[in-house]
């Protein structure tokens, strides 16, 4: 039990340095200086649709999908949009309330246990969230444009991760 514990408050930590890490950089105007006047970032793009329509045109064109396959990802990717911002609040009350737990509480320690496992059970629900949209997609492509599919998503690092290292 204390095991579980100890993983669920590291990984509530390290999620909170990451959606710590997210917000500071979508306030650093700095860094991306092609921004249109009142656009901070990926979020707002995200929230107004354009991240998602710009992401279903390229796949659209790298993929060559017909109307109908366009219109089938487009409803796709909207549901999964929708069920993402939940899953953000949900992960936001968390953070919240671990914030405002009182250390001095006799019932720290079981609050605490009770929101590692909130914590899990919403990455839990992101996880099966991600895998469904990938069958569903999946489903609405052809054989070889699966195979398209996964040839277009390159093996680079994410934001934050290592640069991978060239044997030379």
């Amino acid at each position: 039990m204390r095991k579980q514990i100890i993983i669920g408050i590291t990984a509530a930590i390290i999620g909170a340095g990451a959606l710590t890490a997210g917000i500071a950089s979508a306030h650093d105007k700095d860094r991306c200086g092609d921004r249109e006047e009142g656009h901070h970032g990926k979020q707002e793009q995200m929230e107004d649709g354009k991240h998602a329509d710009k992401r279903l045109h390229h796949m659209a064109k790298e993929l060559g999908l017909s109307e109908e396959q366009e219109a089938q990802m487009k409803t796709l990717f909207k549901d999964r949009h929708d069920q993402m911002r939940e899953q953000r609040e949900q992960i936001k009350e968390v953070h919240a309330a671990l914030r405002d737990l009182d250390v001095n509480a006799p019932d720290y320690d079981e609050r605490v246990a009770g929101l590692v496992i909130q914590a899990q059970e919403n990455t839990a629900e992101m996880i099966e969230a991600r895998a469904q949209q990938k069958k569903e997609l999946f489903a609405i492509l052809t054989p070889e444009q699966q195979e398209k599919f996964l040839e277009m998503r390159p093996d680079k690092p994410r934001h934050g991760d290592k640069k991978p290292r060239h044997d030379d």
